[in-house]
């Protein structure tokens, strides 16, 4: 809803007390007939057709807009997603939220006949041991044949092997958390960068994610972060494809159902005047952009009101992270090269596969494991079982010709395998091995305050989407203005008091739901020429009335310009005697 306070001033022509001295006439008067209508045909060439100009002001202090969760979303996109409120942090660290540790952690406590069969599968990553682990189908298949010969136990063999107990969880949900951060979601396109303010030193206003966080902006907040499943689900940008990593229902609560902002701004409230030189008809352009460095009074705490934030810290309230299995069974490895990682076929699917995150996990848990394995005979002098492990490459020798010993690999080689046969038990079949975990009941990691006090400084910060902001508070654009008359009062800016034509830029023109331009800035020579060649420029982008944007033109009567349309017509415009203080009469002509 929209509301004015009572402080306001007007420019006027007529003074107020005579407006009311007169309206009791009108019932004594004829009525006036209505006005013509104006030609709306293109003007043809050699046609002229006359126009006049008023330039007025209506000037109000601490205009309020309040905007509900609802006006949030259907401002244009591109402003909803500039208004960053925080980064969700899922970083693994002392002082972090360690959101995805612990959700790891939390799953494994958990009945599995409480989980969805992805969950199962997570569950059941974590929890393998050595104890646990199945190496029929593996590399170290051969163990299960010689360990009777040699009296030794498989899985006490790949607990050595690994430098762990028996009972010891393979991987540590420290790893695998730290592993699908930087291989499934640093590799989504939406984590990387984030719109934020376009200012001088960023014109674009994309700024780089801090790697590990999600940004989140007012709009999630507005959707109680049901929107991240859609930007942090599937995607195919630039030809390339990410499955996404965020999937079911979503849910935090940030905003109060009475959520609001509301916004004080001081503003001239009426348009530009302009003319469309396709007709040569009045057009209106906002007026707010010309005042966007005195439009908010940022120094009055009061410039922006938030209400309805939830008390303390927010909570995710359901989050489900969803990591997808390649179609195949990969196998692992058998060549030490590339030195450090092996030639797995795992390490060419794309990072955030399971496969790749198994291996990635792996390698990052073991790739400095150094270990020595020998077990012997009573009596003998020699190991009848010798295996080493140098930089994470196991190799086996067996002694006295008692069996064939198991092909050497990386360590991570032989994990992958064991994760695969384990996650495919009781037949599931290849590509069913999907894993999921939940982020439930959780605090965000940083309370309201600090979200309103963010909300405060990216607004302050970003003079374009304040812009934004201030058309969805006075949106008075009518038409397709072509350029408009301004008025410049000798006592705000001596120097450049007068009557002058701006042309408009890409700025004037509205945007449209999508946040992109309603019609395209479709103008070839921009600005004011000397003649109908328009190779003399006789505007500039100089300092005038705050503004250094637009191509700009001092008048008086009997100046001759020349201008191009949008639609490529050149037209002369002709410059006549003043009906009134802040008044002006054109006249134009198209030449071509």
């Amino acid at each position: 809803m929209s509301r004015f306070e009572s402080q306001a001033r007007v420019r006027a022509r007529v003074p107020l007390a005579l407006v009311a001295a007169l309206l009791p006439l009108g019932a004594c008067v004829d009525p006036l007939p209505p006005p013509e209508a104006p030609n709306e045909n293109a003007l043809a060439v050699g046609e002229s057709r006359s126009i006049e100009l008023r330039y007025l002001r209506f000037d109000v202090s601490n205009f309020e807009q309040t905007l509900t969760r609802e006006d949030i979303l259907a401002l244009p996109a591109d402003m909803r997603e500039r208004l960053w409120l925080l980064d969700l942090d899922l970083r693994s660290g002392p002082t972090t939220p360690r959101l995805l540790d612990n959700a790891l952690e939390a799953i494994k406590a958990i009945d599995p006949a409480e989980l969805t069969p992805a969950a199962r599968n997570m569950q059941t990553l974590l929890k393998t041991t050595p104890d646990t682990a199945n190496l029929e189908g593996t590399v170290l298949e051969e163990l299960i044949s010689l360990a009777p010969i040699l009296g030794l136990a498989p899985e006490r063999v790949l607990a050595d092997l690994l430098g762990i107990d028996v009972e010891d969880p393979i991987l540590s949900p420290a790893v695998v958390s730290q592993t699908v951060l930087d291989q499934v979601i640093a590799t989504h396109p939406h984590t990387r960068t984030r719109l934020g303010p376009r200012t001088n030193d960023n014109p674009d206003g994309v700024y780089p994610v801090t790697p590990g966080t999600l940004p989140v902006t007012l709009a999630d907040a507005a959707t109680d972060f049901s929107s991240l499943g859609t930007r942090y689900g599937p995607v195919f940008e630039d030809g390339v494809y990410h499955p996404g990593f965020i999937v079911g229902e979503t849910r935090a609560r940030v905003l109060e159902d009475d959520f609001s902002i509301t916004v004080r701004a001081n503003a001239n409230a009426l348009p530009f005047k302009g003319v469309d030189l396709t007709n040569v008809t009045e057009a209106s352009v906002n007026s707010v952009r010309s005042q966007i460095e005195s439009l908010f009074d940022f120094e009055d705490p009061s410039w922006l009101v938030v209400e309805g934030l939830v008390a303390g810290e927010p909570v995710i309230e359901s989050l489900t992270f969803r990591i997808v299995e390649d179609d195949r069974y990969i196998p692992g490895g058998r060549s030490p090269i590339p030195l450090g990682y092996g030639d797995s076929l795992g390490f060419s699917l794309a990072p955030w596969t399971l496969e790749h995150i198994v291996l990635g996990a792996a390698r990052r848990s073991f790739l400095t494991q150094n270990a020595t394995v020998d077990y012997y005979q009573p009596g003998a002098a020699e190991p009848l079982f010798l295996a080493q492990v140098v930089n994470g490459w196991q190799s086996i020798d067996v002694r006295g010709g008692v069996g064939a010993p198991p092909s050497p690999s990386y360590l991570w080689d032989l994990l992958l395998e064991v994760a695969q046969t384990r996650l495919h038990d009781g037949s599931i079949p290849e590509g069913s091995g999907d894993v999921e975990f939940s982020l439930a009941n959780v605090a965000v990691g940083t309370d309201t305050r600090s979200i309103e006090q963010t909300m405060r400084e990216n607004l302050a910060a970003d003079p374009i989407s304040l812009l934004s902001l201030a058309n969805t508070i006075i949106d008075s654009t009518v038409g397709e203005a072509d350029f408009y008359y301004v008025r410049v009062d000798p006592i705000d800016d001596p120097d450049n008091a007068g009557d002058w034509l701006f042309f408009v830029t890409d700025d004037d023109i509205p945007l449209d739901d999508a946040g992109m331009l309603v019609r395209p800035y479709a103008y070839s020579s921009p600005g004011f020429y000397a003649g109908q060649d328009l190779v003399t420029r006789v505007s500039s982008a100089a300092l005038v009335d705050a503004d250094d944007e637009h191509q700009k033109v001092r008048i008086a009567p009997g100046d001759v310009l020349y201008a191009r349309g949008r639609d490529g017509a050149i037209v002369r415009i002709d410059v006549g005697e003043k009906p009134g203080r802040a008044r002006i009469a054109l006249t134009m002509t198209r030449v071509q």
